[in-house]
């Protein structure tokens, strides 16, 4: 794994986005991991080197988050923003294609670039997100989202973040331990707290969300990984989605929430069989 640094332009400046790459630079084959809203790129770091094998993997933190610059006008965060950014990492890249996977926001992203009218996205991964998601949901999903906590020390930190995510996995005590410690940064000797900029709740939307409009102009294959015990996507939801628009493959994950960890092995190898068939 590299840690590696992209500019990007963006009204009238430059800024910096952070992204974590698996594999080797000249594979053409080429993989795109989105986090969700409150998380970072290193949520991807186990099933980045599973696939590396196969592609050159690039697991992105979005602007707010992880090792990418924080934004002064917290209106700027939001989904044109994150397209412009995907967009020119594929530049960058001088892909023609990509595959994707994206949690939650991620998958958001995903779908609106693969709405598009030739769109890059060759086979998409929707990790617990689709084309409409209830107020309800969404309230309880965010509900701590934009805290700005300060913690005593690291493991404080991580055993807030097990008692207090527990939709995430199912994990292991020792994945959970990696997830408390990915979810955090430093700010002082003595001081932890959530790696992400909490201004970003300043954007947050609220209501239903709908685009299933935007769904039926997908036509690249998607792979939808469902937690089972998610608020976010409902059964009724992925059922539309099995028959409408691209007309979704389904992962179903027990014990899992909003949303799965792909860190499993059943979980990374229904990611690999969908996107390298």
């Amino acid at each position: 794994m590299e840690q590696m640094y992209l500019q990007y332009h963006w009204f009238g400046a430059h800024h910096t986005i952070g992204y974590r790459a698996f594999g080797d630079v000249n594979n053409r084959n080429v993989l795109l991991c989105i986090h969700g809203v409150s998380r970072n790129a290193r949520d991807f770091d186990v099933i980045a080197k599973a696939l590396s094998d196969h592609y050159y993997v690039l697991a992105l933190d979005m602007p707010g988050r992880g090792q990418s610059e924080w934004l002064d006008d917290k209106g700027h965060y939001g989904y044109q923003l994150y397209e412009t950014v995907a967009g020119e990492v594929i530049e960058m890249l001088g892909a023609r294609q990509v595959d994707w996977i994206g949690t939650s926001m991620g998958g958001h992203i995903g779908m609106r670039i693969a709405a598009m009218e030739n769109s890059p996205i060759r086979r998409m991964v929707l990790n617990d997100i689709g084309p409409f998601i209830p107020e309800s949901g969404r309230k309880q999903n965010g509900a701590s989202f934009g805290l700005d906590p300060r913690f005593s020390s690291e493991a404080e930190g991580i055993r807030w973040v097990r008692e207090n995510r527990t939709a995430f996995g199912p994990f292991t005590d020792a994945e959970w331990e990696q997830f408390g410690r990915d979810s955090l940064r430093q700010i002082s000797p003595s001081e932890w707290t959530f790696d992400y900029d909490p201004g970003l709740a300043e954007t947050r939307a609220s209501g239903d969300h709908n685009s299933w409009d935007q769904w039926e102009k997908i036509t690249c294959p998607v792979l939808c990984v469902w937690g089972l015990d998610s608020v976010l996507l409902t059964a009724d939801t992925v059922q539309k989605m099995q028959i409408t628009g691209p007309k979704a493959e389904v992962f179903e994950v027990a014990g899992a929430g909003h949303c799965p960890g792909l860190v499993s092995t059943d979980q990374i190898q229904a990611v690999r069989q969908f996107l390298t068939r």
